[in-house]
């Protein structure tokens, strides 16, 4: 998918006659993308009313930072901002594990009747849940990693970055000059997925350049 308005339209056609669009929005840098490309989509043509959620784990000494660079992106571009706060309950699947249940937990409970998650999932994150699956034994229906789209509570949710590159991300937010925060867990090496985004899929990219593609057609 290029990443213009129009393109990402045609992935939101299904919904235009949602009640409600809901973006969850970190601040990072693919949330940061997708929430510019809709702030011109609704300036180009009538799409239902865009909502932004951002759930701060408060597991960072900087999330207080970052709910309020979401919040000023959304008065920025004059969205609705809602934002909750949730404390993690750590278990055995580690923090990572437990803040995305309490996140989704959240959008369980935020999403109406009819309405869409847009989350900003993109190839490379497919590709680091495709290994971490592999890793962890998955079945068949694990290897297929995330879905484009699925039911979430009333609603649906739907990925319509997952088949663009972190690379194509990257640059659209430098040609557009966004700003966005970092979350200083991603050098954090002990985590699987950091670990792995840095320490073995640079290595496995030398040897198979073209490995994203490989496995997102697998």
């Amino acid at each position: 998918m290029s990443l213009q308005p129009q393109q990402l339209l045609e992935s939101l056609r299904p919904w235009l006659k949602a009640p409600c669009w809901w973006l969850g929005l970190s601040g990072g840098l693919d949330s940061t993308v997708l929430l510019h490309l809709l702030s011109l989509l609704s300036s180009q043509r009538a799409i239902p009313p865009l909502r932004v959620i951002h759930v701060n784990h408060q597991l960072s000494e900087f999330s207080a930072d970052w709910m309020q660079h979401c919040e000023d992106l959304c008065v920025q571009h004059d969205i609705e901002f809602v934002s909750r706060q949730v404390q993690v309950e750590q278990r055995g699947d580690g923090p990572e594990a437990a803040a995305r249940e309490a996140r989704y937990n959240i959008f369980e409970e935020l999403v109406g009747a009819g309405e869409l998650l847009l989350l900003a999932h993109h190839a490379d994150d497919q590709v680091e849940t495709f290994f971490l699956r592999l890793l962890r034994g998955a079945g068949t229906h694990g290897l297929s990693a995330m879905p484009q789209h699925r039911p979430l509570g009333g609603g649906q949710l739907l990925r319509p970055l997952l088949h663009v590159g972190r690379a194509e991300l990257e640059s659209y937010a430098f040609e557009q000059q966004l700003r966005w925060v970092e979350d200083d867990s991603n050098s954090d090496l002990a985590l699987d997925r950091n670990y792995l985004r840095r320490e073995v899929l640079p290595l496995l990219e030398q040897r198979w350049p073209a490995y994203r593609n490989s496995v997102m057609q697998s």
